[in-house]
């Protein structure tokens, strides 16, 4: 069982391409924000001591864009140093080794994260209205029906992360567990290849990335959706060592401000995502581009803990449970209530 958790925070980085026009090349490949402060006198703002850089991890590009795309990446009062990561673990991997302040990752890793006694904690969380995650089959594969289908199959996953926590949710719904099935552990991103190469009869994937996968494998199809709260959950997280930096916290507060405008920009204008994001960047066509922006819905941030304290309890327990963790984890202490005033000011509710 340690050796599931050592897994989960040393696994391998991967590099992806950078949204970042006015950036310049940082460390390690990152992007650095190259805007001066001017115009930004918020409070927070005005704490932020010159010279002071943000090291920000994230997947995909999600929150460069999300920013980007809302204007919301202009005037930093600091240095903005992005580092792109596929999946949770090797994000905690980058934590564990002190290279980042702040990150973007979902429910399954907090819980890996405090197994193995790291030192952060959701500061943030916003959960879309809608759900993204489906099981979806290889090409062909036209026997599985159902979560209880799953039972004998090989199924495409990366250990420590959502995905997973949506498949064991959904064989716990079957009366099954992980023993039932073969695990294909593989980085998020490779899950269609997978499915494509025939090393795996079933997947758990994620829009947009499950609509490109549809749409280039018409005899593939979605098997059902998971149900449950944590999957739609998404957080913001932070190092001990960054929230004890006066410094640093003040532009951390900032670019939560920045992130909770930015989603509300693109609620109020659909089509933006619509077209830049899922059109554009992942090449669906504007009937399912349209479907995906749908059925993902508009996100939200909310206090921490929250609503979701019960359902991430359960989630740890069905990990520790299925003996990915090596006991049972209280998870109240993976959510900081510290910007939760922030929070309900920016949010307006």
């Amino acid at each position: 069982m340690k050796r599931r958790v050592s897994l989960v925070i040393v696994g391998a980085l991967a590099s992806v391409t950078f949204l970042a026009a006015t950036a310049t090349s940082g460390p390690s490949g990152a992007s650095v924000s190259s805007t001066k402060a001017t115009r930004h006198t918020s409070r927070e703002a005005q704490a932020i001591p010159p010279g002071t850089v943000l090291r920000v991890g994230e997947q995909l590009k999600n929150l460069s864009t999300v920013l980007s795309l809302a204007h919301q990446d202009q005037n930093f009062p600091y240095q903005v140093q992005y580092s792109e990561f596929v999946g949770g673990p090797p994000m905690l991997q980058a934590f564990e080794g002190g290279a980042l302040d702040v990150g973007f990752i979902q429910s399954t890793p907090l819980i890996f994260a405090q197994a193995a006694n790291q030192h952060i904690a959701a500061i943030a969380g916003w959960a879309s209205s809608g759900s993204s995650y489906a099981l979806v089959s290889a090409p062909g594969q036209h026997s599985i029906k159902s979560w209880a289908g799953l039972k004998g199959k090989r199924v495409a996953i990366q250990e420590g992360t959502a995905l997973e926590g949506a498949l064991l949710e959904g064989l716990k719904s079957a009366g099954l567990s992980l023993k039932d099935i073969t695990p294909v552990n593989i980085p998020a991103t490779q899950v269609a290849a997978a499915l494509q190469g025939g090393s795996a009869d079933a997947g758990i994937e994620v829009e947009p990335l499950l609509s490109a996968y549809l749409q280039a494998n018409p005899t593939a199809q979605v098997i059902t959706h998971p149900a449950a709260l944590t999957e739609k959950s998404d957080f913001l997280i932070a190092s001990s060592s960054a929230l004890s930096n006066k410094g640093t916290q003040a532009a951390i507060a900032d670019y939560i401000s920045r992130l909770i405008k930015a989603y509300q920009y693109l609620t109020a204008h659909p089509q933006l995502v619509i077209q830049t994001v899922y059109e554009g960047q992942y090449g669906l066509k504007p009937a399912r581009a349209a479907y995906v922006a749908k059925v993902v819905g508009a996100s939200k941030f909310f206090t921490l803990p929250g609503a979701i304290l019960g359902a991430q309890q359960n989630l740890a327990n069905l990990y520790q449970a299925a003996g990915a963790i090596p006991s049972h984890v209280t998870v109240t202490p993976e959510f900081n209530p510290l910007f939760n005033s922030l929070v309900t000011k920016d949010q307006g509710s």
